[in-house]
């Protein structure tokens, strides 16, 4: 007698938190990105403008440096070998000592994080293998 009771009350139970679910979930869908960093207390920023880090903050440098070192711009219709050092991490002495063997080492390091099989971006890893197919068949590695 107890049994039957028990189990109307769980299946109840159930029910409810199944139709709890669906209806969060269904709200859940409509919500945009900024409504969602909204509930979670993140102020979201937009780095194109230059007043989103203040001068007192102390990592203002650091952010200055980045920003001049690393332009905020999309890939050439063609990749060219300044872009192709670029994406490969190459730069300052290691570009006058550029041969076949540094441009493995940092393709496979780089392949290594992008990969597409370990849940890599598959654009970047285009990117990558085109990098370096323009630095092999570059001037400055077959001098």
């Amino acid at each position: 007698m107890v049994v039957p009771i028990v189990l109307g009350i769980g299946v109840t139970v159930l029910a409810l938190t199944t139709k709890a679910t669906l209806s969060a979930y269904r709200q859940y869908l409509h919500l945009t990105p900024s409504m969602i960093a909204t509930l979670n207390n993140i102020k979201l920023i937009n780095p194109q403008d230059s007043t989103w880090i203040k001068k007192s903050d102390p990592r203002y440098k650091h952010y200055q440096f980045l920003k001049s070192k690393y332009p905020n711009k999309n890939f050439n219709q063609t990749m060219t070998e300044q872009e192709a050092l670029f994406i490969l991490g190459i730069e300052g002495d290691d570009i006058l000592n550029l041969d076949k063997k540094l441009i493995r080492e940092r393709y496979r390091k780089l392949m290594g994080y992008n990969h597409p099989d370990k849940n890599g971006s598959l654009y970047l890893s285009q990117k990558i293998n085109e990098a370096k197919d323009i630095l092999d068949k570059s001037y400055m590695v077959n001098k």
